[in-house]
């Protein structure tokens, strides 16, 4: 990679690799001190388990064949041990969950248990235990203030009164080609760890095998419907293609030659994995009838929606069709994992019906409007924010915070009132490495 994506440069790859600050960490550290047990969920590798490791004192590991039959034979003692105990890969003996409420149960306190594995809880709702017991944290792939050292600064909706310090641009900011290289690392430990781009995509083709033979079988076993393996994987390709789209679902897997509820069981099964997250459109009471009410289709990681696609560095920076795809959904998991951060933030999409204005991406703060727009080109100009301005004067009114025009080129400067443009790369600051500011 030529930007040099510096996050484990000062690891030989001898030994465990050195944990990296997370944004959620001061989130962890807060909920230990306040509540019984962290749930820590998210998809398969983006490093649950390694936070869990940073705020434990000690560890039952589920996916230890030792471990593991020690707490079927007897729940209760397993889950003993210094607090706070880490329960490792729950879903490998679920009835551990029984008993960690029991233990909550009986010795009420802050700090006793963190819990990591399967985000699969969800379709075990009504089996559920954890409900008022276990604060549930979602964990991500590695976004830019993570990978670039800058993961202790307030949340992005939190500082955002602040004019001076909601972005801070970096003094050499990637240009296109190089923003396209960093969101096709992904956001995978595993990933970024590695040093060169081929061997990133053979690790994320590998990941997309994990799901399509692995994960998918097993939430089949849990809802008890049998997928055919062939055309899930046509189905996954599908929708990498159209990531960051408002096509209508239809259209994806009517193009492969597959039944509506045959599709909407592969969308269930992404959403469940923490593939994929859907923007749903915002509307506003006044203006419902003038918006396209369709989901954005958006993989929460890029690198891993252009593996998926068969799409390399190349294809994906001379192709304004993909190139726009791939960073809008790069630049959507930045933000997303900001406003979860912040808490109480709310994400859309607005697209009005004729076409003529759209929002890649409004977020919501109690009565307070936030609105995103992201081109790919270096030079932007009041006209490049026409919508911003639209939804500002038009929709927004008195609730509009501000709008954001996130670009490729080196400057942040005002484009209209409460409107400006700034660099991707004012997502997450200037401290880079020394070579490279």
């Amino acid at each position: 990679m030529n930007f040099g994506i510096p996050l484990f440069s000062d690891w030989s790859g001898a030994g465990e690799r050195p944990y990296v600050d997370r944004i959620v960490d001061q989130a962890l550290t807060t909920g230990l001190a306040h509540f019984a047990g962290m749930f820590v969920t998210g998809p398969r590798a983006v490093g649950k388990t390694r936070t869990g490791l940073e705020f434990c004192a000690s560890r039952l590991q589920l996916d230890d064949p030792d471990d593991r039959n020690l707490c079927q034979a007897d729940p209760m003692g397993a889950i003993k041990g210094e607090a706070p105990r880490l329960i490792d890969e729950w879903q490998m003996v679920p009835e551990v969950l029984m008993a960690v409420k029991r233990r909550i149960d009986e010795r009420p306190g802050p700090g006793r248990f963190i819990i990591t594995g399967s985000a699969r809880n969800d379709l075990l709702k009504e089996m559920w235990p954890g409900t008022g017991r276990l604060i549930r944290l979602q964990l991500r792939g590695m976004v830019g203030r993570e990978i670039f050292g800058q993961a202790a600064a307030e949340p992005l909706f939190d500082r955002w009164e602040d004019a001076e310090q909601r972005f801070s641009v970096p003094a050499q900011p990637p240009d296109l080609a190089e923003y396209v290289e960093i969101a096709l690392a992904s956001g995978f430990p595993e990933a970024l760890a590695l040093p060169r781009d081929q061997e990133r995509s053979r690790w994320l083709e590998s990941y997309a095998g994990w799901i399509i033979n692995r994960d998918l079988p097993s939430l089949s076993a849990e809802n008890g419907r049998r997928k055919d393996l062939r055309l899930f994987r046509s189905y996954l390709e599908s929708y990498a293609l159209n990531t960051a789209g408002i096509v209508p679902h239809s259209t994806i897997h009517q193009r492969i030659g597959i039944d509506r509820r045959t599709a909407n069981s592969y969308l269930d099964a992404l959403i469940t994995l923490g593939i994929i997250d859907e923007l749903p459109p915002w509307a506003g009471n006044r203006r419902k009838r003038l918006v396209i009410e369709r989901v954005k289709r958006q993989f929460t990681d890029a690198g891993l929606a252009a593996a998926i696609a068969g799409l390399n560095t190349n294809d994906v920076y001379r192709s304004a069709e993909f190139r726009g795809r791939i960073l809008d959904s790069f630049i959507t998991a930045q933000i997303r994992v900001e406003a979860e951060a912040s808490r109480r933030v709310r994400l859309f999409h607005l697209r009005t019906e004729n076409g003529t204005h759209e929002i890649d991406l409004v977020a919501e703060r109690g009565p307070h409007l936030y609105a995103f727009e992201y081109k790919s080109g270096s030079s932007p100009k009041r006209t490049d924010a026409r919508h911003l301005i639209w939804f500002r004067d038009q929709v927004a009114g008195d609730r509009f915070r501000g709008g954001v025009l996130f670009h490729t080129g080196r400057h942040r400067h005002q484009l209209d009132r409460d409107i400006e443009a700034v660099p991707i790369a004012g997502l997450w600051g200037p401290n880079l490495p020394e070579d490279q500011a």
